[in-house]
């Protein structure tokens, strides 16, 4: 059962915020820094990585990382909207946790300076893609076990907010077992990822105007200007104009593409000032079933009326 506001136990939240204070943390580091048993910090990281909250890191299975509150924690309360769990995670704690993590990173990011190698790339990735609008698009030259591109709660962000999200993998990818299983997902998703013969470059575009190039030595580098960002662009253009989606992960004939949870869309229609009726028109679905779902998502997330829960919903990061 969930003590705190954000849908955790006490313990669990208490590793998940000492997980925030590094980029990479190893079992044996947790164990003295909590100074709890290991078989404890096992099972609260098993249920961390079980709610979305915890991940390996990149490149390296044997250390764990937070995934940003800003990703994780609307995940946890979209996923137990859907789900049916209860007590459910308080939208006002989320909102709260959330901005005061972004704080904090940003005094700990003045107090560093800009050297690079204080960034760690999934953290500057997972920020971005909270802040999505309208596309993300991921090149992907390799397979790396932990990596950003082959996180769920990414891609499931992104869909929450009605962003597309495209993929272009370099051949190889497909190869190991994890990858091939992310693709298939993906493609579940209606998302299937297309497949080149060349290398692409290891980078992230959003909404087409920014874009994050991974070094393997230098790390992520944030491109803004449009000197940067328009040729990236338009190789990518070109890569996915190219590319082919390969059989194995593509839908089969006849079943159609997966939507998203019918409340999900009601509240972003809702937060675009839509009417009840008007919902159950664009969803093909009764007026009544339109206003019950309304009425869950206001006692979900602590709203007064049909425009709060919207307002709240865009405010928390579920859509």
């Amino acid at each position: 059962m969930s003590e705190s506001g954000i849908g955790l136990g006490k313990r669990s939240e208490h590793l998940y915020r000492t997980l925030l204070t590094r980029t990479s943390w190893r079992t044996h580091d947790l164990v003295h820094a909590l100074d709890w048993p290991q078989e404890e910090v096992v099972r609260a990281m098993e249920t961390l990585r079980t709610e979305g909250l915890a991940s390996i890191s990149e490149g390296d299975s044997t250390a764990f990382r937070a995934v940003e509150p800003c990703i994780a924690l609307p995940a946890l309360l979209a996923r137990w909207m859907r789900e049916g769990r209860s007590p459910q995670p308080r939208p006002v704690e989320i909102d709260r946790f959330i901005a005061l993590h972004e704080r904090a990173a940003e005094r700990v990011a003045e107090s560093a300076g800009e050297g690079r190698n204080r960034k760690d790339t999934s953290t500057v990735i997972e920020r971005m893609v909270a802040k999505s609008e309208r596309e993300l698009i991921f090149l992907v030259p390799g397979h790396i076990e932990g990596g950003y591109e082959f996180s769920r709660p990414l891609v499931d962000t992104a869909l929450r907010r009605g962003v597309r999200v495209r993929a272009i993998w370099a051949s190889s990818v497909f190869q190991p077992p994890a990858a091939m299983a992310h693709a298939q997902w993906l493609a579940q998703q209606g998302l299937p990822p297309r497949t080149i013969s060349t290398t692409p470059p290891r980078a992230m575009i959003l909404d087409g105007s920014v874009a994050v190039a991974v070094d393997e030595v230098e790390g992520p580098r944030v491109l803004r200007s449009a000197q940067e960002v328009e040729p990236l662009l338009a190789l990518t253009e070109r890569l996915w104009e190219r590319g082919a989606a390969i059989r194995q992960v593509g839908r089969k004939p006849g079943v159609p593409t997966p939507r998203r949870p019918r409340t999900e869309i009601v509240l972003r229609l809702l937060a675009e000032g839509l009417t009840d009726d008007a919902i159950a028109r664009r969803l093909g679905c009764s007026v009544r079933t339109v206003r019950n779902d309304v009425a869950s998502a206001m006692n979900a997330l602590d709203a007064r009326s049909r425009f709060q829960a919207g307002a709240r919903a865009m405010q928390v990061g579920l859509i």
